[in-house]
C-alpha cells in the first residue's frame, strides 16, 4: 500500500522485444484484473568509454579482464536476499542533493571488442560528496569489487532495492536498517570509473530499470 493504494512495481528488461503484452494482477481477494501494456523501442545508442589504467588499460588484456571480473560481480549481485514486505512508506527521493546527470541509463559503452549496457544513471558529484539513502531499507552489501568500486545495495523490499557505486567511503554495513536519506557513503572514482560521480541503479525483482524515470514517479 502506498497513499492508501495498492502499488507495484514491474521492471521492464533493456532488451525487452517491443510489442504489448497481457498484464495480469491478482489480488488476495481474488480478484483479477487485465490490462495491456505497450512496451515501445528504445533508441540504441553507442558511446566509447576507455578502462582506465588502474584497470589495465585500454589493451586487449584489460578488455577480457574487465569483461570476465563484470560477468562475476554481476553475478554475486543477482541474487541478492530482499525482504517479504516493504519497508518503506514515504516517497523515494534523489541520491544527491543536487542533481545532475553527465550519464543517462540506457545507452552501450562501446569498450574495444565489446558493448556493456549502461543499466543506471550517473550523476555529477565531486569527491566527498554526501550520498543519501533513497528510501527507508536494509543494507544487503556494503564491500568493494573491482570494478564497481564501494558499493552499497539497500533493498527496500518485495524485490525492490537501489546500488550506490564508485564510492569513496561506506558509511553503512550489511544487515544495517538505512533511513530515508541518511548518508550511507560518499562518492568518489573507485573502481571502473575515470572521474568521481555517482553512478545509481534501480532494480526491480532482478531487473534494472532507468532511475530517472522510476524517481519521477514520486514527484
Amino acid at each position: 500500500m502506498y497513499q492508501n493504494k495498492p502499488t507495484a512495481f514491474i521492471g521492464i528488461d533493456l532488451n525487452k522485444k517491443p510489442g504489448d503484452y497481457e498484464l495480469v494482477v491478482e489480488l488476495s481477494d481474488g480478484q483479477i484484473f487485465k490490462a495491456d501494456i505497450n512496451v515501445g523501442a528504445r533508441p540504441r545508442i553507442e558511446a566509447p568509454l576507455g578502462i582506465p589504467e588502474k584497470l589495465g588499460g585500454n589493451t586487449p588484456a584489460g578488455q577480457s579482464k574487465l569483461i570476465s571480473t563484470l560477468a562475476l560481480e554481476n553475478q554475486s549481485l543477482a541474487n541478492l536476499r530482499t525482504g517479504t514486505k516493504a519497508f518503506w512508506t514515504e516517497k523515494f527521493l534523489p541520491p544527491l542533493k543536487k542533481i545532475f546527470i553527465t550519464d543517462e541509463y540506457g545507452y552501450s559503452r562501446q569498450t574495444g571488442e565489446y558493448s556493456i549496457a549502461h543499466k543506471g544513471t550517473d550523476y555529477r558529484a565531486s569527491e566527498g560528496t554526501a550520498v543519501m539513502a533513497a528510501n527507508r531499507g536494509v543494507v544487503r552489501v556494503a564491500k568493494t569489487y573491482r570494478n564497481y568500486g564501494k558499493t552499497v545495495v539497500i533493498d527496500h523490499g518485495l524485490g525492490l532495492m537501489t546500488f550506490y557505486m564508485h564510492l569513496s567511503k561506506i558509511k553503512v554495513n550489511p544487515g544495517e536498517l538505512a533511513r530515508r536519506g541518511q548518508i550511507i557513503g560518499l562518492s568518489g572514482q573507485t573502481g571502473y570509473a575515470e572521474s568521481p560521480h555517482l553512478h545509481f541503479t534501480v532494480r526491480i525483482n532482478g531487473t534494472s530499470i532507468d532511475p530517472a524515470k522510476f524517481l519521477g514517479l514520486f514527484e
